[in-house]
């Protein structure tokens, strides 16, 4: 086997951990790197690759709109986001599939942007950040089924309508995702992120995402609280003066009240989270202790014999460089290296000895030539190939 032209190493000085993401992910087969692709492994260009997704998922709703029925046209004071997707001759026969299409599409171009998330977050507090996970995959996958349930009268099964299942599920897609929201918000707000102290660096909007994102979740839940607390009181005292009144739900209709109205702006806040707050935090994990970079490096890419003895032999170009910044990070890296738990099924235990000792020689200023001995004899030893799939199962957990 050829050997491989040794470059400095993004490990020791520090280069974004998604741009190795990005270098490495080239070395998998098109299955592996689908599902880093799905678990929320995206470098920067990634996710804004990814994101284009976005303006086509409203360009399929945009011809449900456009095939809606002329005679009784749309309107956000009078029509729920869900009338697009119904095939009731009164609402949207012949183009409600759009709708269903941009709504499945939706979901599963989310699931990434979720897990990316979380990824992100986790360092912060592991159990609120799958709390928060959990919510918002729950309302993915409700918002899925919204799109393969019609809101039609038309009947599914007994005397349940299509509409039921719909109206059911997509209550539940409220629920999730505005209950997530406020738990990632407040992992955001505790990391104190100007200082960016366990999330990380390199978000692509400096350091304004926190007010960016916690007016957008207070603005959204305000909104459900208006509709829900101030309608009902309004309702209330108008049915007292007039017990013929209609429904709460037909009497709020085409006005500033209008239950379709506030759900269409629900709606389009709820995509504002979901596609907006990932591009709010930082590209690269670098705010996190020596362990957790290396577990994430190990969860992220496939180490086989030869990625990983060219990592470790690219560690002597900062020391014959007498590299003060790369020979501290060398030592740093080899050290947490032998300690992290995911290596002992990728090494030996010889290999492991011998990867404490070079840490102990650059750190005792040892010379240059003896410590390149050492690297050169580490990278003819044998590894295994570490499981990376059991591990990204294990990082999502």
């Amino acid at each position: 086997m050829q050997s491989v032209p040794l470059q400095p190493s993004s490990q020791v000085y520090g280069d974004s951990d998604s741009h190795l993401l990005l270098h490495q992910q080239t070395h998998l087969k098109p299955q592996n790197r689908f599902l880093l692709y799905i678990t929320g492994h995206l470098s920067p260009f990634q996710l804004i690759l990814h994101s284009i997704s976005l303006p086509v998922i409203w360009c399929i709703y945009g011809l449900s709109y456009y095939t809606y029925n002329t005679f009784n046209h749309y309107s956000i004071l009078s029509c729920t986001f869900s009338f697009l997707g119904s095939w009731d001759d009164n609402r949207n026969p012949t183009g409600w599939y759009w709708f269903t299409i941009g709504m499945i599409l939706s979901s599963l171009f989310e699931v990434p942007l979720v897990f990316y998330v979380h990824l992100r977050l986790k360092n912060v507090n592991k159990t609120l950040a799958q709390i928060g996970t959990g919510f918002w995959l729950v309302g993915i996958v409700s918002q899925f089924l919204v799109g393969c349930f019609s809101c039609s009268n038309s009947l599914l099964f007994g005397s349940v309508s299509f509409g039921d299942v719909h109206n059911n599920v997509a209550t539940v897609t409220f629920v999730a995702l505005l209950v997530g929201a406020p738990v990632y918000a407040a992992l955001v707000g505790y990391d104190k992120p100007k200082s960016c102290k366990k999330i990380g660096k390199g978000n692509i909007l400096n350091h304004f995402y926190t007010d960016i994102f916690m007016g957008v979740v207070i603005f959204a839940i305000s909104t459900v609280v208006f509709f829900c607390l101030l309608w009902q009181i309004v309702y209330l005292a108008l049915k007292s003066k007039n017990p013929h009144m209609g429904s709460s739900f037909n009497e709020s209709m085409n006005t500033v009240f209008s239950f379709a109205l506030w759900e269409n702006v629900v709606i389009i806040t709820l995509y504002i989270i979901l596609w907006g707050f990932p591009f709010t935090l930082p590209t690269r994990i670098d705010g996190l202790a020596p362990k957790q970079r290396l577990s994430i490096a190990f969860q992220k890419i496939k180490l086989d014999q030869i990625h990983l003895k060219t990592d470790i032999a690219k560690l002597w170009y900062p020391i014959l460089n007498k590299n003060d910044v790369g020979i501290r990070n060398a030592a740093d890296f080899l050290e947490n290296l032998a300690d992290c738990e995911e290596i002992e099924g990728l090494l030996s235990q010889n290999a492991i000895q011998t990867l404490t000792k070079i840490a102990k020689m650059i750190n005792n200023h040892e010379k240059a030539d003896e410590i390149q001995v050492i690297l050169k004899e580490f990278t003819k030893s044998s590894c295994e190939l570490w499981n990376w799939q059991h591990t990204i199962k294990k990082c999502i957990k």
